[in-house]
């Protein structure tokens, strides 16, 4: 097996079962008997579980992105339409992986307590895209605004619920994005050229 393969394995195994048991109740010895080997040969990919769930929350961070980015560059009949799309996509993605397994939230509050660089630097790049939305908007005539860079941190921040694990049990679905179509909507019409 290549050594690539070998993390990818220890990584979904270690995924699903800090997801049903928990981050603080799984062991590394679990983690190697889920995949099929030792403990000692997992301590050659990984130093142990922060680095396991710390590699793991970059690649969810990363797979989200990736597909955020992919609206951004894409064409819509307007960048207003392009920032309700992108509001409601980061929320069903946020949504979907917070919902998705009964232990999720121990992993999200465990990297939001140890690797907050790494929930920084997403959602610094989560606002750049709001950034680029509203530069486009700009570029086209659509939206009249002074600073957009400074604009996106108040999207954001307004929006904050739509991106935070936090919520996400609150309410369900529907009525997150309910909630959230309206306010970026709001939003929007303070900035929509008349």
């Amino acid at each position: 097996m290549k050594q690539n393969d070998s993390r990818e394995n220890i990584l979904k195994a270690a995924y699903e079962r800090f997801g049903y048991y928990g981050f603080g109740k799984t062991t590394m010895v679990e983690i190697a008997g889920d995949c099929g080997m030792s403990a000692a040969n997992i301590y050659r990919h990984f130093r142990g579980k922060n680095e396991i769930i710390a590699e793991l929350a970059q690649e969810i961070f990363s797979s989200q992105e990736k597909k955020l980015a992919k609206i951004v560059v894409s064409q819509f009949s307007s960048c207003s339409e392009k920032m309700q799309v992108f509001f409601q996509e980061a929320l069903v993605l946020t949504y979907q992986y917070n919902t998705e397994q009964p232990r999720t939230k121990e992993m999200v509050d465990f990297i939001c307590q140890e690797r907050f660089d790494l929930v920084r630097s997403h959602k610094e790049n989560k606002r750049e895209f709001i950034e680029t939305i509203l530069r486009q908007g700009c570029q086209a005539g659509e939206f009249s605004l002074d600073n957009p860079e400074e604009m996106s941190t108040f999207f954001k921040q307004a929006t904050i619920m739509f991106h935070s694990p936090l919520f996400m049990n609150m309410c369900g679905l529907e009525e997150l994005q309910y909630s959230c179509r309206n306010i970026v909507q709001l939003l929007l019409a303070a900035i929509t050229v008349k």
